[in-house]
């Protein structure tokens, strides 16, 4: 009888069970001011414990064709240490075939809906992602334990970087609430 108990007591509690995925910080370097500038790098409180990602990138030297990205993950203990990724890849091939880089893909998955990028090269525009909020289904295949991660998102044209951004997020498992 009491294992009976103790197994309902651990099912109800497992329905209980919520993670919260917030944004923390996020820091926007440009190293080349006169190809590119961040006109919005912020975090903008939506309500409690909900916030969202703005970043605007205007670009001075249009169009773009060659876009190169290194995408890495930290985890936070003392120091951001790696964490498992780190991707380099030409971006304008990977968005005519996001399957050849799937932690890229899970990453750019999370955002495309809140920006103006799910097109393949040329870029002859402003870069622009408004209010992204992260939820738990976005990262489903990336699964990554509690803790404070930095995703740092280095940028490049034409051989050479031209931006840094590094976001950081915490992530926490709920129980019973």
């Amino acid at each position: 009888m009491l294992r009976i108990k103790t197994l309902l007591c651990l099912c109800l509690l497992a329905l209980n069970v919520r993670s919260e995925l917030r944004f923390a910080n996020v820091r926007c370097k440009e190293f080349h001011p006169e190809f590119a500038s961040f006109e919005i790098c912020r975090i903008k409180m939506i309500r409690r414990g909900v916030s969202a990602l703005n970043i605007h990138v205007k670009l001075h030297q249009i169009p773009v064709t060659n876009v190169s990205v290194n995408l890495s993950l930290y985890k936070k203990a003392n120091a951001f240490q790696p964490f498992l990724y780190n991707n380099t890849g030409d971006f304008c091939a990977f968005q005519r075939n996001r399957k050849r880089m799937p932690f890229l893909n899970i990453f750019f998955n999370a955002f495309m809906s809140t920006s103006n990028i799910n097109h393949t090269c040329p870029f002859d525009h402003d870069i622009i992602v408004e209010n992204l909020v992260l939820k738990e289904e976005m990262f489903r295949m990336l699964p990554i334990p509690n803790g404070e991660y930095m995703f740092n998102l280095k940028v490049g044209a034409y051989n050479d970087w031209k931006a840094d951004v590094k976001v950081y997020i915490v992530t926490r498992t709920k129980f019973g609430e």
